[in-house]
């Protein structure tokens, strides 16, 4: 299992990644494109394979949270298709081996005594849209030797969403990554979905959750956090400590460390 730090928005440079990494004797850093200064212009690859081969740190990237792949609209579409692609591209030549992804569950009309989801409503057009992406995304994925992992948002108990995913799971380097934040948010119904494909869970963003609040310091919540390492050791997968300032990660890392000698 190889442990994890996310990109911190309160810095704005790999460089100062990287020294809060070597700091806490981490293995990887999730680059994260959501950040002007994680987008893939910005960032030479080659400066990040020197990295992994000069200091040990491995990347990975967290594709933007409003890329949506299923959209309606064929242009958008396309573009972060494009979008998708280049990235992959850019990832292979900078020895990056996974992209984790969101699936969006897209608008919604509030009722006076329901809500409803656009994409359920239409699910059909929203699954042929999103696996008409993967499909092109999985081959280039495959070609580069490069996974896309689809991450839970607290949306896998919706049953357009899980219809969305089985199909997109059959399709080569496609996995899912497991949010044990999102998924405690959800009340576990991702956990249901994800346990029932748990062979093609590739990745995990672990943090804490507390009333329903997540990305919490590792052990300050209601969750069982050594239960949740235990499970990424076992399918030995690489674990993001996925909470968003330094001083949170490193109180996690802390507080995690300090329990695994407990347990040993």
């Amino acid at each position: 299992m190889k442990l994890g730090m996310p990109a911190l928005v309160e810095y704005t440079s790999i460089n100062e990644l990287v020294e809060l990494c070597l700091k806490l004797k981490l293995d990887f850093i999730e680059l994260n494109m959501n950040l002007p200064y994680n987008f893939i212009e910005n960032i030479n690859p080659s400066k990040l394979k020197k990295i992994t081969q000069d200091k040990g740190i491995e990347f990975t990237m967290h594709m933007p949270d409003d890329a949506d792949i299923g959209t309606f609209y064929e242009s958008v579409r396309e573009g972060y298709v494009k979008l998708f692609s280049d990235t992959i591209d850019w990832a292979e030549r900078a020895g990056i081996k996974l992209l984790n992804m969101h699936i969006i569950e897209g608008a919604k009309m509030t009722l006076p005594d329901r809500k409803v989801y656009i994409y359920d409503q239409y699910s059909e057009e929203f699954t042929n849209n999103f696996i008409k992406s993967i499909k092109t995304l999985s081959q280039k994925a495959e070609e580069k030797n490069v996974i896309l992992s689809i991450e839970n948002s607290s949306n896998f108990g919706k049953l357009f969403i899980q219809k969305t995913l089985d199909e997109s799971i059959t399709h080569p380097n496609i996995k899912l990554t497991w949010d044990t934040g999102h998924d405690a948010v959800s009340s576990f119904t991702d956990r249901k979905y994800l346990m029932e494909n748990e062979k093609s869970i590739a990745h995990m963003h672990i943090h804490d959750c507390l009333h329903k609040k997540d990305h919490q310091v590792l052990f300050e919540g209601e969750l069982d956090i050594m239960e949740l390492m235990n499970f990424a050791e076992q399918k030995d997968i690489m674990a993001l400590v996925e909470v968003k300032t330094a001083e949170a990660l490193e109180k996690s890392i802390f507080a995690l460390r300090e329990k695994m000698k407990q347990n040993y």
